[in-house]
Protein backbone atom coordinates (compact mmCIF):
# COMPACT_ATOMS: atom_id res chain seq x y z
CA UNK A 1 0.00 0.00 0.00
CA UNK A 2 1.37 3.41 -0.98
CA UNK A 3 1.64 6.25 1.52
CA UNK A 4 -1.18 8.08 -0.30
CA UNK A 5 -3.44 5.03 -0.10
CA UNK A 6 -2.68 4.66 3.60
CA UNK A 7 -3.56 8.31 4.27
CA UNK A 8 -6.82 8.10 2.32
CA UNK A 9 -7.80 4.93 4.14
CA UNK A 10 -6.97 6.54 7.50
CA UNK A 11 -9.14 9.59 6.76
CA UNK A 12 -11.99 7.27 5.80
CA UNK A 13 -11.62 5.56 9.19
CA UNK A 14 -11.85 8.98 10.85
CA UNK A 15 -15.09 9.91 9.04
CA UNK A 16 -17.30 9.72 12.13
CA UNK A 17 -14.84 11.90 14.03
CA UNK A 18 -14.86 14.41 11.16
CA UNK A 19 -18.65 14.69 11.31
CA UNK A 20 -18.59 14.96 15.10
CA UNK A 21 -15.95 17.71 15.07
CA UNK A 22 -17.84 19.70 12.42
CA UNK A 23 -20.99 19.50 14.54
CA UNK A 24 -19.14 20.57 17.68
CA UNK A 25 -17.76 23.62 15.88
CA UNK A 26 -21.20 24.60 14.52
CA UNK A 27 -22.78 24.26 17.96
CA UNK A 28 -20.56 27.04 19.31
CA UNK A 29 -22.06 30.37 18.17
CA UNK A 30 -19.37 32.75 16.93
CA UNK A 31 -21.46 35.42 15.24
CA UNK A 32 -19.78 38.45 13.71
CA UNK A 33 -21.14 40.97 14.38
CA UNK A 34 -20.88 41.37 17.30
CA UNK A 35 -17.73 39.22 17.17
CA UNK A 36 -16.72 36.65 19.78
CA UNK A 37 -14.44 33.76 18.84
CA UNK A 38 -13.32 33.01 22.40
CA UNK A 39 -15.14 29.72 22.93
CA UNK A 40 -14.61 28.25 19.47
CA UNK A 41 -10.89 29.10 19.64
CA UNK A 42 -10.58 26.99 22.78
CA UNK A 43 -12.01 23.95 21.01
CA UNK A 44 -9.76 24.35 17.99
CA UNK A 45 -6.65 24.96 20.09
CA UNK A 46 -7.32 21.86 22.22
CA UNK A 47 -7.75 19.72 19.10
CA UNK A 48 -4.51 20.98 17.57
CA UNK A 49 -2.49 20.73 20.79
CA UNK A 50 -3.57 17.09 21.07
CA UNK A 51 -2.01 16.52 17.64
CA UNK A 52 1.35 17.99 18.68
CA UNK A 53 0.93 21.51 17.28
CA UNK A 54 2.46 24.48 19.06
CA UNK A 55 -0.51 26.78 19.61
CA UNK A 56 -0.76 30.49 20.34
CA UNK A 57 -4.04 32.32 20.88
CA UNK A 58 -3.69 35.80 19.38
CA UNK A 59 -6.29 38.25 20.71
CA UNK A 60 -6.07 41.70 19.03
CA UNK A 61 -9.18 42.86 20.91
CA UNK A 62 -11.24 41.34 23.75
CA UNK A 63 -12.85 38.06 22.62
CA UNK A 64 -11.52 38.45 19.05
CA UNK A 65 -9.30 35.37 19.07
CA UNK A 66 -7.15 33.74 16.39
CA UNK A 67 -5.72 30.24 16.80
CA UNK A 68 -2.19 30.23 15.35
CA UNK A 69 -0.72 26.73 15.27
CA UNK A 70 2.37 25.11 13.79
CA UNK A 71 3.47 21.49 13.59
CA UNK A 72 7.24 21.72 13.39
CA UNK A 73 8.88 19.66 10.68
CA UNK A 74 12.24 17.99 10.90
CA UNK A 75 13.82 20.50 8.52
CA UNK A 76 14.53 20.86 4.83
CA UNK A 77 10.93 21.16 3.66
CA UNK A 78 8.61 23.97 2.66
CA UNK A 79 6.17 25.73 4.96
CA UNK A 80 2.48 25.24 4.18
CA UNK A 81 -0.51 27.12 5.62
CA UNK A 82 -4.15 26.18 5.93
CA UNK A 83 -6.19 29.25 6.80
CA UNK A 84 -9.86 29.18 7.77
CA UNK A 85 -12.18 31.57 9.58
CA UNK A 86 -14.50 30.44 12.37
CA UNK A 87 -16.51 33.63 12.74
CA UNK A 88 -19.93 33.36 11.09
CA UNK A 89 -22.65 35.76 10.00
CA UNK A 90 -25.72 35.91 12.28
CA UNK A 91 -28.50 33.46 11.36
CA UNK A 92 -31.01 36.24 10.75
CA UNK A 93 -34.75 35.72 11.19
CA UNK A 94 -35.16 32.21 12.60
CA UNK A 95 -38.62 31.94 11.03
CA UNK A 96 -36.88 31.29 7.72
CA UNK A 97 -34.90 28.34 9.10
CA UNK A 98 -36.48 24.89 9.06
CA UNK A 99 -33.83 23.71 11.57
CA UNK A 100 -32.12 25.21 14.59
CA UNK A 101 -29.03 26.99 13.13
CA UNK A 102 -26.87 25.76 16.02
CA UNK A 103 -28.15 22.21 16.44
CA UNK A 104 -25.92 20.87 13.64
CA UNK A 105 -28.51 18.40 12.37
CA UNK A 106 -27.30 15.53 10.16
CA UNK A 107 -29.81 14.83 7.40
CA UNK A 108 -29.62 13.29 3.93
CA UNK A 109 -25.83 13.22 3.84
CA UNK A 110 -25.47 16.82 4.97
CA UNK A 111 -24.70 18.72 8.16
CA UNK A 112 -26.95 21.75 8.62
CA UNK A 113 -26.15 24.86 10.63
CA UNK A 114 -24.68 28.33 10.56
CA UNK A 115 -21.05 28.05 9.53
CA UNK A 116 -21.33 24.52 8.11
CA UNK A 117 -20.20 25.60 4.64
CA UNK A 118 -18.73 29.01 5.55
CA UNK A 119 -16.49 27.58 6.89
CA UNK A 120 -16.26 25.47 10.01
CA UNK A 121 -16.53 22.29 7.96
CA UNK A 122 -13.27 23.12 6.19
CA UNK A 123 -11.52 23.71 9.52
CA UNK A 124 -12.69 20.30 10.73
CA UNK A 125 -11.39 18.70 7.51
CA UNK A 126 -8.01 20.39 7.96
CA UNK A 127 -7.71 19.14 11.54
CA UNK A 128 -8.72 15.58 10.67
CA UNK A 129 -6.22 15.63 7.79
CA UNK A 130 -3.43 16.44 10.23
CA UNK A 131 -4.67 13.71 12.59
CA UNK A 132 -4.57 11.16 9.78
CA UNK A 133 -0.91 11.92 9.11
CA UNK A 134 -0.12 11.58 12.79
CA UNK A 135 -1.93 8.28 13.16
CA UNK A 136 -0.03 6.94 10.15
CA UNK A 137 3.22 7.93 11.87
CA UNK A 138 4.17 10.35 9.09
CA UNK A 139 6.63 13.08 10.03
CA UNK A 140 7.05 16.05 7.73
CA UNK A 141 10.18 17.93 6.71
CA UNK A 142 8.55 21.35 6.47
CA UNK A 143 6.41 23.17 8.99
CA UNK A 144 2.64 22.75 8.75
CA UNK A 145 0.75 25.88 9.82
CA UNK A 146 -2.95 26.04 10.63
CA UNK A 147 -4.53 29.43 11.29
CA UNK A 148 -8.15 29.42 12.46
CA UNK A 149 -9.03 33.07 12.38
CA UNK A 150 -11.45 35.72 13.56
CA UNK A 151 -13.26 38.57 11.83
CA UNK A 152 -13.29 37.50 8.18
CA UNK A 153 -16.95 38.42 7.90
CA UNK A 154 -16.41 42.09 8.74
CA UNK A 155 -13.12 42.85 7.02
CA UNK A 156 -10.38 40.91 8.87
CA UNK A 157 -9.19 43.82 11.00
CA UNK A 158 -8.75 41.35 13.86
CA UNK A 159 -8.15 38.26 11.71
CA UNK A 160 -5.89 37.29 8.82
CA UNK A 161 -5.08 40.89 7.93
CA UNK A 162 -3.94 41.47 11.52
CA UNK A 163 -1.86 38.28 11.54
CA UNK A 164 -0.11 39.31 8.33
CA UNK A 165 0.56 42.82 9.64
CA UNK A 166 2.04 41.40 12.85
CA UNK A 167 4.29 38.87 11.12
CA UNK A 168 2.45 35.65 11.92
CA UNK A 169 2.22 34.81 8.21
CA UNK A 170 5.28 35.73 6.15
CA UNK A 171 6.90 34.42 2.98
CA UNK A 172 9.99 33.64 5.04
CA UNK A 173 8.19 30.85 6.90
CA UNK A 174 5.26 29.99 4.58
CA UNK A 175 5.80 29.10 0.93
CA UNK A 176 2.18 28.57 -0.07
CA UNK A 177 -1.31 28.58 1.41
CA UNK A 178 -4.90 27.63 0.91
CA UNK A 179 -7.92 29.30 2.45
CA UNK A 180 -10.68 26.76 3.04
CA UNK A 181 -13.48 28.80 1.48
CA UNK A 182 -16.10 27.05 -0.60
CA UNK A 183 -14.83 25.91 -4.00
CA UNK A 184 -17.42 23.24 -4.89
CA UNK A 185 -19.85 24.03 -7.72
CA UNK A 186 -22.72 21.61 -8.36
CA UNK A 187 -20.88 18.86 -6.49
CA UNK A 188 -17.66 19.31 -8.53
CA UNK A 189 -14.40 20.43 -6.89
CA UNK A 190 -12.62 23.48 -8.32
CA UNK A 191 -9.95 25.91 -7.08
CA UNK A 192 -10.68 29.61 -6.75
CA UNK A 193 -7.40 31.12 -7.93
CA UNK A 194 -8.84 34.64 -8.35
CA UNK A 195 -10.96 36.58 -5.89
CA UNK A 196 -12.99 39.76 -6.16
CA UNK A 197 -12.21 42.57 -3.78
CA UNK A 198 -14.69 44.82 -2.07
CA UNK A 199 -15.07 48.52 -1.43
CA UNK A 200 -17.52 49.44 1.31
CA UNK A 201 -18.39 53.11 1.10
CA UNK A 202 -20.42 55.44 3.31
CA UNK A 203 -22.60 58.18 1.86
CA UNK A 204 -23.90 60.99 4.07
CA UNK A 205 -26.61 63.36 2.86
CA UNK A 206 -27.52 66.59 4.64
CA UNK A 207 -30.88 68.32 4.51
CA UNK A 208 -32.85 70.83 6.58
CA UNK A 209 -35.11 69.79 9.45
CA UNK A 210 -38.53 71.27 9.85
CA UNK A 211 -41.99 70.25 11.03
CA UNK A 212 -43.27 67.47 8.81
CA UNK A 213 -46.61 69.26 8.39
CA UNK A 214 -44.66 71.82 6.34
CA UNK A 215 -42.30 69.64 4.27
CA UNK A 216 -41.83 72.34 1.65
CA UNK A 217 -39.88 74.40 4.22
CA UNK A 218 -37.27 71.68 4.75
CA UNK A 219 -34.92 69.50 2.75
CA UNK A 220 -35.48 65.78 3.23
CA UNK A 221 -32.06 64.10 3.50
CA UNK A 222 -33.64 60.65 3.08
CA UNK A 223 -35.21 61.59 -0.25
CA UNK A 224 -31.87 63.00 -1.40
CA UNK A 225 -30.25 59.71 -0.43
CA UNK A 226 -32.89 57.79 -2.40
CA UNK A 227 -31.94 59.75 -5.48
CA UNK A 228 -28.28 58.78 -5.04
CA UNK A 229 -28.97 55.11 -4.32
CA UNK A 230 -31.24 54.72 -7.33
CA UNK A 231 -28.55 56.27 -9.53
CA UNK A 232 -25.89 53.97 -8.04
CA UNK A 233 -28.06 50.98 -8.91
CA UNK A 234 -27.56 51.87 -12.56
CA UNK A 235 -23.87 52.77 -12.27
CA UNK A 236 -21.56 50.74 -14.51
CA UNK A 237 -18.00 50.93 -13.25
CA UNK A 238 -15.02 51.01 -15.58
CA UNK A 239 -13.17 47.69 -15.71
CA UNK A 240 -11.42 45.17 -17.90
CA UNK A 241 -13.32 41.83 -17.95
CA UNK A 242 -11.72 38.95 -16.07
CA UNK A 243 -11.54 35.42 -17.48
CA UNK A 244 -12.80 33.79 -14.26
CA UNK A 245 -14.55 36.40 -12.13
CA UNK A 246 -17.99 37.96 -12.49
CA UNK A 247 -18.13 41.61 -13.51
CA UNK A 248 -18.02 44.28 -10.78
CA UNK A 249 -21.26 44.88 -8.90
CA UNK A 250 -22.72 47.74 -6.91
CA UNK A 251 -25.16 46.99 -4.07
CA UNK A 252 -26.46 50.39 -2.88
CA UNK A 253 -28.05 50.95 0.50
CA UNK A 254 -27.16 47.69 2.24
CA UNK A 255 -27.58 49.69 5.47
CA UNK A 256 -29.58 52.94 5.75
CA UNK A 257 -30.08 55.21 8.75
CA UNK A 258 -32.13 58.39 8.63
CA UNK A 259 -34.68 60.42 10.56
CA UNK A 260 -35.18 61.04 14.28
CA UNK A 261 -38.97 61.29 14.68
CA UNK A 262 -42.20 60.74 12.77
CA UNK A 263 -43.05 64.43 12.54
CA UNK A 264 -39.60 65.83 11.73
CA UNK A 265 -38.20 66.16 8.21
CA UNK A 266 -34.87 64.29 8.42
CA UNK A 267 -31.80 66.48 8.19
CA UNK A 268 -29.29 63.61 7.95
CA UNK A 269 -29.22 60.24 6.22
CA UNK A 270 -26.39 57.72 6.09
CA UNK A 271 -26.13 54.72 3.79
CA UNK A 272 -23.52 52.09 3.08
CA UNK A 273 -22.88 50.49 -0.30
CA UNK A 274 -21.07 47.26 -1.13
CA UNK A 275 -19.03 47.47 -4.33
CA UNK A 276 -17.29 44.31 -5.56
CA UNK A 277 -14.21 44.84 -7.73
CA UNK A 278 -11.97 42.68 -9.87
CA UNK A 279 -8.19 42.73 -10.49
CA UNK A 280 -7.09 45.94 -12.17
CA UNK A 281 -9.55 48.14 -10.28
CA UNK A 282 -8.44 50.47 -7.48
CA UNK A 283 -9.97 52.08 -4.43
CA UNK A 284 -9.22 55.57 -5.72
CA UNK A 285 -10.85 55.00 -9.08
CA UNK A 286 -14.06 53.44 -7.74
CA UNK A 287 -14.42 56.24 -5.19
CA UNK A 288 -13.82 58.79 -7.94
CA UNK A 289 -16.56 57.26 -10.10
CA UNK A 290 -19.09 57.39 -7.25
CA UNK A 291 -18.21 61.01 -6.49
CA UNK A 292 -18.51 61.89 -10.15
CA UNK A 293 -22.01 60.42 -10.25
CA UNK A 294 -23.06 62.47 -7.23
CA UNK A 295 -21.66 65.62 -8.82
CA UNK A 296 -23.82 64.97 -11.87
CA UNK A 297 -26.88 64.64 -9.63
CA UNK A 298 -25.93 67.82 -7.79
CA UNK A 299 -25.80 69.72 -11.08
CA UNK A 300 -29.46 68.79 -11.56
CA UNK A 301 -30.42 69.38 -7.91
CA UNK A 302 -28.51 72.16 -6.11
CA UNK A 303 -30.09 71.15 -2.78
CA UNK A 304 -28.37 67.78 -2.88
CA UNK A 305 -25.58 67.89 -0.27
CA UNK A 306 -23.63 64.65 0.03
CA UNK A 307 -20.20 63.33 0.95
CA UNK A 308 -18.63 59.93 0.30
CA UNK A 309 -15.91 58.07 2.19
CA UNK A 310 -14.36 54.62 2.33
CA UNK A 311 -15.30 52.27 5.17
CA UNK A 312 -13.22 49.30 3.98
CA UNK A 313 -11.06 48.49 0.99
CA UNK A 314 -10.40 44.79 0.47
CA UNK A 315 -8.19 44.38 -2.63
CA UNK A 316 -8.87 41.79 -5.33
CA UNK A 317 -6.15 39.24 -6.00
CA UNK A 318 -5.23 36.24 -8.11
CA UNK A 319 -2.52 33.65 -8.65
CA UNK A 320 -1.46 31.71 -11.71
CA UNK A 321 -2.29 28.03 -12.13
CA UNK A 322 1.46 27.62 -12.60
CA UNK A 323 1.96 28.27 -8.88
CA UNK A 324 3.01 25.16 -7.02
CA UNK A 325 0.10 25.33 -4.58
CA UNK A 326 -2.27 24.88 -7.52
CA UNK A 327 -0.18 22.13 -9.07
CA UNK A 328 0.00 20.00 -5.92
CA UNK A 329 -3.70 20.60 -5.25
CA UNK A 330 -4.40 19.29 -8.75
CA UNK A 331 -2.32 16.22 -7.99
CA UNK A 332 -4.25 15.60 -4.75
CA UNK A 333 -7.65 16.10 -6.40
CA UNK A 334 -6.76 13.65 -9.17
CA UNK A 335 -5.67 11.11 -6.57
CA UNK A 336 -8.78 11.45 -4.38
CA UNK A 337 -11.68 12.05 -6.78
CA UNK A 338 -10.20 10.99 -10.09
CA UNK A 339 -10.67 14.10 -12.22
CA UNK A 340 -8.60 17.11 -13.20
CA UNK A 341 -8.70 20.29 -11.14
CA UNK A 342 -9.83 23.47 -12.90
CA UNK A 343 -9.81 27.11 -11.75
CA UNK A 344 -13.09 28.91 -11.23
CA UNK A 345 -14.24 32.29 -9.97
CA UNK A 346 -17.20 33.34 -7.87
CA UNK A 347 -18.75 36.52 -6.57
CA UNK A 348 -17.46 36.78 -3.01
CA UNK A 349 -14.27 38.02 -1.35
CA UNK A 350 -12.05 36.13 1.08
CA UNK A 351 -8.82 36.10 3.07
CA UNK A 352 -6.62 34.93 0.19
CA UNK A 353 -6.31 38.65 -0.57
CA UNK A 354 -4.30 39.46 2.56
CA UNK A 355 -1.97 36.47 2.15
CA UNK A 356 -1.29 37.13 -1.53
CA UNK A 357 -1.21 40.93 -1.75
CA UNK A 358 0.24 41.79 1.67
CA UNK A 359 2.43 38.81 2.58
CA UNK A 360 3.38 37.69 -0.92
CA UNK A 361 2.25 34.12 -0.18
CA UNK A 362 0.58 32.40 -3.15
CA UNK A 363 -2.87 31.48 -1.85
CA UNK A 364 -6.13 30.22 -3.30
CA UNK A 365 -9.58 29.43 -1.96
CA UNK A 366 -10.11 25.68 -1.80
CA UNK A 367 -12.65 24.04 0.47
CA UNK A 368 -15.65 21.68 0.82
CA UNK A 369 -18.46 24.23 0.84
CA UNK A 370 -20.89 24.32 -2.07
CA UNK A 371 -21.09 27.75 -3.73
CA UNK A 372 -24.53 29.23 -4.33
CA UNK A 373 -26.58 26.15 -3.34
CA UNK A 374 -25.63 25.59 0.30
CA UNK A 375 -27.42 28.49 1.98
CA UNK A 376 -24.27 30.46 2.79
CA UNK A 377 -25.29 33.70 4.57
CA UNK A 378 -28.91 32.49 4.39
CA UNK A 379 -31.20 29.99 6.12
CA UNK A 380 -30.58 26.23 6.31
CA UNK A 381 -26.87 26.43 5.51
CA UNK A 382 -25.34 23.00 4.93
CA UNK A 383 -22.19 21.13 3.95
CA UNK A 384 -21.94 17.73 2.28
CA UNK A 385 -20.40 15.00 4.42
CA UNK A 386 -18.88 13.40 1.31
CA UNK A 387 -17.18 16.67 0.35
CA UNK A 388 -15.87 17.06 3.92
CA UNK A 389 -14.29 13.61 3.60
CA UNK A 390 -12.91 14.38 0.15
CA UNK A 391 -11.26 17.54 1.38
CA UNK A 392 -9.85 15.91 4.52
CA UNK A 393 -8.13 13.45 2.17
CA UNK A 394 -7.05 16.20 -0.24
CA UNK A 395 -5.73 18.39 2.57
CA UNK A 396 -3.75 15.49 4.02
CA UNK A 397 -2.11 14.88 0.64
CA UNK A 398 -1.46 18.61 0.28
CA UNK A 399 0.38 18.60 3.60
CA UNK A 400 2.37 15.61 2.38
CA UNK A 401 3.24 17.05 -1.02
CA UNK A 402 3.99 20.57 0.20
CA UNK A 403 6.02 19.79 3.31
CA UNK A 404 7.49 16.46 2.14
CA UNK A 405 8.00 13.32 4.22
CA UNK A 406 10.87 13.30 6.66
CA UNK A 407 13.24 10.43 6.00
CA UNK A 408 11.68 9.90 2.57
Amino acid sequence: MSIEEAIIKRVEALSDELVALTRRLIRIPSENPPGDEGEVSQLVSEELEALGFEVELVEPAPRRVNTVAVLRGEGGGRGFLFNGHYDVVPPGNLEFWSLDPYEAVVKDGRIYGRGASDMKGAIASAIIAAKALGEEGIALKGDLHIHAVADEETGSKYGTKYLVEKGYATRECIDMAIVGEASVFKDHIYARTAVRGLHWIKILTRGKATHSSRPEEGVNAVLKMCKILLALKELRLKYRPHSLLPDPTVAPGTIIRGGIKENVIPELCEATCDIRVIPGMTREETLREVKSLIEMLRAEDPELDAEVSTILWWPPSEISIDEEVYQIAAKAVERVVGYSLEPKGTSGSNDTTWLTTMAGIPAMAFGPGENYRSGVHGPDEWVSIERLKDFAKIYALLYLYACDVAGG
